[in-house]
Formats: structure tokens, sequence, C-alpha cells
């Protein structure tokens, strides 16, 4: 019996069908936009040049430019470079030349700071910033000037040596080349060893001492070792420098026919007269980079096992002051032979010979011809004004573009959880490795074959520059990023700012000394680099340091002076300017 009121339940309606998921176009972040275009440049800057660099080496450029139509594949080059008993020639003077000034430059480096940072030697803060006054003469003129002092013929000291003593000495000798760019590079060697020995702990040395261990025991057996990593890092830095570097090779090689590398890859593809071999060049460039690549792949493998070289822990003691007691003044008279020989000296010869119509000597009737003549023609040069227009354009093109490239890649690399950061790092330091004559080279011919209109111009010295300098930049922004919280930027991000914003009120605020620092230290290895604006040079892109280098090549030694004296005083101003910059942030 059914009730009236018991009605069958109405079976349920079927669900509407699931709605299809709308397909959304996929949208790329900001950050995996700027790794793109950041990963794409810095391989556009320095995988282009290397590739370039080795395509051309399997090329017979007499049949046209390397990597053009007209070229043709072949081993014809190596054959011929390692057939040549020229190439063991340079490559034993590289090491020569490279292993000798290294030895100069880190023995008084080392001896220099131990005394400042370790020791009571009078006035160390004055003694610091003098050992540092000599890097503001750029080498070129620091050539010059020990050319002006030491040439068999004239020189001012040679004078002096034959007069008192019946001998001369002569500076255009491998001997020379190794003094003068050894002497040279004590500034940067001490700058970069300073730091890692006034933060050493003495926990060691005084256990050392306890023990009965002598002060040269003390330094052979616990200190130097201890130091190792920064002896190496610097080592690492400095033998690219040295390869590297025209400077020296040009003004006191040549004229002793001692060749290196770098001047052998300048004369293969600038030669005086005929046609350049830019295929036997490159082979030149890739035997360099061989050259610096070997000991940054030993300081890698150091570094990874950096653990045994801590000195600086929780119980780690400030290192106390070394009592010279009657060495003392001594110490510092060393220390001031170092700066009369290494600034002073070249920089009087340098003021002498601007004043004079023409080299020979100091005698009484030098002193009468005294005349200002030599600043008066190469200030109202028009030539003048505009090389000096250039550097500064390049200087400041170059610093605001390897900062700017360097600031991103650091940025990257820092906030990326990605493994393949260290690749992006590597591609970054990567110039660093390369000689500025193989940048330069292997630049020169990318843009004779590419269809872009730069070539010639001041601008292909810049990219040059920018690209050799982009590793330095990220050195020192990377660090500042580092001590920069990454909650600062998720703060400013989980307000609604974009990424543009974040950057423009948080990060480039807080990174200005990293910046102005990066900045002034880029502008200024600009401004005294020869090396890729001579390797690049044309009639168009003249600077102040080709334009000093033809002056001297010439003859015009005056004039050579003159640009010298200035050039001097421009850069020493430039590195107080960023010493008390720095100081100031």
């Amino acid at each position: 019996m059914t009730l009236l009121g018991d009605r069958p339940a109405a079976a349920a309606p079927p669900p509407p069908p699931a709605a299809r998921p709308s397909r959304r176009s996929w949208r790329p972040s900001g950050r995996v936009v700027l790794t793109v275009v950041v990963v794409a440049i810095l391989l556009y800057l320095v995988a282009g040049p290397l590739i370039m660099l080795v395509g051309s080496s399997f090329q017979d450029s007499s049949t046209g430019l390397p990597l053009s139509a007209g070229a043709e594949w072949t081993l014809e080059n190596y054959t011929r470079v390692f057939g040549n008993e020229q190439t063991y020639t340079a490559l034993g003077n590289t090491l020569i030349f490279a292993g000798g000034a290294l030895a100069i430059a880190f023995t008084l480096a080392v001896l220099f700071a131990w005394l400042i940072e370790r020791t009571d030697i009078p006035f160390p803060n004055a003694s610091f910033v003098l050992l540092v006054a000599p890097s503001g003469m750029p080498f070129l003129i620091v050539s010059i000037a020990w050319s002006l002092l030491l040439n068999p013929t004239n020189g001012l000291i040679n004078q002096l040596l034959d007069t008192w003593f019946g001998f001369t000495v002569n500076i255009y000798s491998m001997a020379g080349m190794i003094f003068v760019q050894g002497i040279g590079m004590v500034p940067i060697t001490f700058l970069l060893v300073s730091a890692a020995i006034k933060g050493m702990s003495s926990s060691l040395e005084d256990a050392a001492s306890t023990s009965g261990a002598t002060l040269p025991q003390t330094l052979r057996r616990v200190t130097v070792p201890m130091m190792t990593p920064a002896l190496l890092g610097a080592f690492v830095y400095l033998i690219v420098n040295v390869v590297d570097t025209l400077d020296v090779p040009l003004v006191l090689g040549l004229p002793g026919h001692e060749i290196v590398l770098s001047s052998q890859v300048y004369l293969t593809s600038r030669p005086p007269a005929g046609l350049p071999d830019y295929g036997a060049a490159s082979v030149y460039g890739i035997l360099m980079i061989g050259m610096v690549i070997v000991p940054l792949l030993v300081y890698n493998r150091l570094i990874g096992r950096a653990n045994a070289y801590t000195t600086i822990g929780s119980r780690a003691r400030h290192p106390k002051k070394l009592q010279l007691g009657i060495w003392r003044y001594p110490a510092l008279g060393l220390l001031g032979l170092y700066v009369l020989i290494g600034f002073v000296l070249p920089f009087l010869v340098l003021i002498w010979v601007s004043i004079q119509p023409f080299y020979e000597g100091i005698s009484q009737a030098a002193v009468d011809r005294i005349t200002f003549d030599g600043y008066r023609d190469i200030f109202s040069s028009g030539a003048v004004g505009e090389a000096f227009l250039n550097t500064l354009i390049l200087g400041a093109a170059a610093g605001i573009t390897a900062v700017a490239l360097a600031t991103l890649t650091s940025w990257l690399i820092v906030r990326s959880r990605s493994r393949a950061t260290w690749m992006l790092d590597l591609l970054a330091f990567m110039p660093h490795a390369f000689p500025g004559v193989a940048i330069g080279l292997s630049i020169s011919l990318i843009y004779l074959v590419l269809p872009i209109p730069i070539y010639g111009t001041i601008w292909i010295v810049v990219l040059a520059m920018a690209t050799q300098y982009v590793s330095l930049g990220t050195r020192l922004t990377t660090s500042g990023i580092v001590q920069i919280q990454e909650t600062l930027e998720k703060a400013g991000a989980t307000s609604g700012a974009a990424m543009r914003t974040v950057w423009r009120r948080i990060l480039v605020p807080l990174l200005r000394p990293a910046f102005v620092n990066a900045f002034l230290l880029v502008f200024l290895a600009s401004i005294q680099n020869l090396t890729l604006p001579l390797m690049l040079q044309s009639p168009d892109n003249t600077v102040a340091s080709t334009l000093l280098w033809g002056h001297w090549d010439r003859g015009n030694v005056t004039s050579a002076a003159v640009l010298s004296v200035v050039m001097t005083i421009i850069t020493v101003l430039a590195a107080g300017f960023l010493r008390n910059t720095t100081r100031k942030m």
C-alpha cells in the first residue's frame, strides 16, 4: 500500500560537463627574460671573439678575411707557427719576462705589506699612500721614463754611471724589461696581498715563536704558507697582465730585439710593411690563452681546499705589531727608495725632458735651453684635444657598459637557485683569462667581417674594453649584492612593486658604493690601457695612450714627455678621487 505523500524521488540531473581549462599563453617572468638577455650578451661578447680567434687560426687569410667567403680552411697556420724557431724564442722570452717581473713584484710587495701591516714601521699610513702612488703612472709612461733614464747613449743615470764608475746599463734588454715591469707591478701586488697579511691571525706565528722558531723560520714555515691562496690569487691575476702587456715590450723590447708573444701578435697582425697575417696572429693568441689558463685551473683546485688555509676562527687573535727596534728607520728608508725609483725619478725626468726642445741629458747648455713651447704646442693641437675627448668617452662608456652588465650578471649569480649558475659566473670571468692582444685581434676580425659599422670608430674600442673589464666589475658588484638581504627585494615585490621599481628604489641606492668603485676602477684602467686601443687603432679613434705611443715611435721625444706628464697628473688625480670617494662611502 502506497501513501499518497510518498512519491518516488526524482532522479538527480546529470552533472554539467566539466569546463575545459582555458589555454593561457605562457609568459616568461622578468627574471627569465633578464637571464636570457644577459646570457646572450655575454655569449656574444665572450664566445664570439673566442670562436673568431679559433676559426681564423684554421683559415688562410692570404685569400681573404678569416671566416669570409674567400677564405680557405687549412692547418698551415699551425704548421708555420710551431715550425718556426722564432715562436719558441718568443715563448721562452715571455716565460722569462713574466717570471722575472713577478718575482720582483712579489718579493717587494710582500715585504712592504708585512712591514706596513705587521711591524711598527714609522708613518704606516703615509707609507701606504706613497707605495700606491706609482699606480697612477701607466706602464707606457714608466717605460718611456726609464728609456730616458737608462738608454745607452744619453740616459741621465747612464751619464752619471759612466762619469763615476766607467760603465753604463742597457735598458733595451730582457733584464731592463723585467726590471721596469716588476717595479711597476709592486703597487697592485701590494694591494692584492696586504689585506690577507693584515687579517691573518697571529696565533700560529705565536705558537711557532713559543716553540723556539726564529723570525726567518716563522716567515718561511708559517706565514708564507698560510698566505698561499692570497699569493696564488694575486699571481693568477697578474700573470694575465704580464703576458698581455704591450707597453714595456714595445718601448724597451723592440729596440733591443727582445720579442715576446704579445709583441709577436701585434707585429703579425699590424706589420710595418705588407699585409697582416691574421691566421698566424690567431695561433699566437691561442697560445697566450693557454699560458694563462693553466695557473687559473691550479688556483681553482687550491681554493677547493680552502679549509686547509683557515687562520681566522672564534679564538683568532689580532696580529701583533712586531718591534723592529733599530731597523725601523732603515725599513722606512727601503720603502722610500722604492718610491724614489718607482715614481719620483721617472716623473722628474719626464718633467725635465718636457721643457727641452730636444733631449741630450743634463748640462748648463740644457738649462739655458729650458722652454715651455712643448706644452703650448701640445695644448694648441686639435689632434690632442680630440684624443683626450676620445679618452674621456672611452673611459666613461666602457665603465658604464661593464658595470651595468656586471651588476645584472652578479644579481643573477647571487639570487638564482639554478645549478647552472656557475656557467654564468664562468662566462663573466672568462674575459680576464683572455690577453688584451687576443681580445683586440678577435674583435677587429669580427667587425671586419660583420656588416656592423663600428670598425675604426671609438665604439669598437669601447666594446673591447667593456668585454675585458666585465670580469673586474663582477668581482666588485657580486660582493656588494651578497651583502644585501634578499628579504628587502621580496618585501618590495610583496608590496606590489615591479622589478624595475625594486631595482630603482632598493637595489640601486644600496649598491651605489659598489657601482662607483667599479666604475672608477674600470674608467682608470681604460684610460691607461694601450693594448686594446693600439690593436684597434685607426685615424678616427685615437686616444691619449695611442697618441703618446705615436709621438714616441716617431721620435718626438719632447711631445711624448709633455703628454706623459699630463697623463700622469690626470691618472694620479683620478686615483686620488677614487680613494677619497670609496673612503667616504
